[in-house]
């Protein structure tokens, strides 16, 4: 099947935005992973809600992604319950286990780190999502899979109650137009290890 004009575009996209990726996580991959949190905490102070107690989720990270596991252990250490996403069928939207400190991982489908099954299922309120770049308007790039998308998208449309969702990202990841439709879900606010951003409604 042919592409569409839009994901042809994304697919040149993410071909030159992976190698930027992968430049900056070998130069400053430890760093940034430190100053996220930093970023995060000024965020909050901004107006991005995590209240003590709050269901948030974000990603283990592989490969060149940036490292959000310092980012989980402070979130845990603040009181937040923690979580990860779980990929179930492809064409589903992603569901979520429960991740403490400690917990063993067990590898699931293209190398991802999941909570094993006897983790309790929890329904993140704030949603740390990968991405491979972003745009002014919140627009993000994936990989193609549509999982967040998917996931985000029902979320928004009223099945399992509100979500906030929160690019993580190396600030050489941001790009001037991300190609995007209908199927795609914006993000509310981005953090990078230089600064934060919060998008406006659609």
């Amino acid at each position: 099947m042919a592409l569409s004009r839009t994901d042809e575009a994304k697919r040149a996209l993410a071909q030159k935005v992976r190698a930027v990726r992968v430049a900056v996580h070998r130069d400053r991959g430890r760093a940034a992973a430190m100053e996220i949190c930093d970023q995060l905490q000024r965020a909050r102070e901004a107006g991005l809600a995590i209240e003590r107690g709050s269901i948030v989720s974000a990603y283990w990270p592989m490969r060149d992604e940036l490292d959000t596991r310092k980012l989980l252990g402070t979130l845990h250490g603040d009181g937040m319950q923690c979580a990860l996403p779980v990929m179930q069928h492809k064409d589903k939207p992603l569901s979520f286990r429960r991740w403490r400190p400690g917990d063993v991982l067990e590898e699931a489908s293209f190398g991802v780190a999941e909570p094993t099954s006897d983790q309790p299922v929890l329904i993140p309120e704030i949603m740390f999502v990968p991405l491979l770049a972003v745009d002014g308007d919140g627009n993000r790039l994936g990989y193609g899979g549509g999982y967040y998308d998917r996931t985000l998208l029902e979320r928004r449309h009223g099945r399992g109650g509100p979500v906030v969702a929160v690019g993580v990202a190396y600030d050489a990841q941001r790009v001037p137009v991300v190609p995007h439709d209908e199927g795609d879900a914006r993000l509310d606010w981005l953090i990078t290890e230089q600064g934060f951003k919060r998008f406006g409604p659609a």
